[in-house]
């Protein structure tokens, strides 16, 4: 198989294993649906045998579990482990939400355009080997990102040949993505073309794949499952890419709310209706 299990199964959170090696407040289990920090993506948090798991690595293609003490149990012992549903389920929202922003990138920017992507605790990052965009792409890209999450498209993944995504096409094959190769397989991420809005009606728009990439991360089984969405701007990389922020979930709300306030109170203050407030800006000018 293909990364690491907790990506191959996202929705598993609490199991019980053998731990196989302990040193220090370091920990080894026989089986572990923690997920190891990479990719740009955190590690999982929780507990195992009731201890808090402060940080999970990925050594030699191992879990590495670091708990906030040493634990009592040794080597053979059996742990109950819990992985935080809650921060596990940002993750896969806002790692999916990045596959679906990559997409609107090259339908936007063109190909070969994404670097790289950091999840954040409030800040989801897609960074473009571009020069900064203008507000009406960022408005076109929260727009398309949007309709994606509505169309409800589903997300899968599988491992294939790296020989089969090397000629796909549209698959950019990135060695930086290390949990996602095993020998000769390769672990693919698609957001497919069967999509249906929550009426039930598929979309005309739903045709063909949205973003195929490879990836070692955890993702949602259906874009429906990232719910709310907002693009939030840019910054500049010092290295001269440009990183287009999101957010997902309550900080996407938040930001929703905040851009509503303003915008209703700029309406009010120029004494025009929200949709004219653009060509007052103008004449006032």
């Amino acid at each position: 198989m293909t990364g690491q299990r907790a990506a191959r199964e996202p929705y598993a959170t609490r199991f019980e294993t053998e731990v196989t090696a302990v040193d220090g407040d370091c920990v080894w289990l026989e089986t572990s649906y923690f997920y190891g920090a990479s990719g740009g993506q955190p590690a999982d948090r929780g507990t195992i045998g009731g201890l808090e798991v402060v940080d999970v690595r990925l050594v030699d293609g191992e879990q590495r579990h670091v708990l906030a003490e040493e634990p009592s149990f040794r080597q053979g012992h059996r742990a109950l482990c819990s992985v935080e549903w809650a921060f596990r389920m940002y993750c896969m929202r806002a790692h999916t939400a990045g596959h679906i922003l990559a997409g609107a990138v090259r339908r936007t920017l063109g190909e070969g355009t994404v670097a790289g992507l950091e999840i954040g605790p409030e800040v989801v990052g897609l960074d473009l080997e571009t020069e900064p965009v203008d507000e009406a792409t960022l408005i076109e890209l929260d727009e398309l990102v949007n309709r994606v999450v509505w169309e409800s498209r589903s997300v899968s993944w599988e491992a294939i040949p790296v020989s089969r995504a090397r000629d796909h096409g549209r698959i950019r094959v990135d060695e930086r993505e290390v949990d996602a190769f095993a020998g000769d397989r390769v672990r693919v991420v698609t957001i497919g073309a069967d999509g249906t809005n929550s009426a039930g009606t598929t979309t005309s728009s739903a045709h063909g794949q949205w973003d195929v990439s490879v990836c070692g991360g955890t993702h949602v089984r259906n874009t429906r499952e990232v719910g709310p969405v907002t693009v939030l701007g840019q910054s500049s990389l010092e290295d001269g890419l440009t990183r287009v922020e999101l957010a997902v979930g309550p900080n996407a709300i938040e930001r929703r709310t905040a851009e509503k306030r303003a915008a209703f109170a700029t309406a009010r203050t120029l004494g025009v209706d929200l949709s004219d407030v653009p060509d007052e800006l103008d004449r006032l000018q």
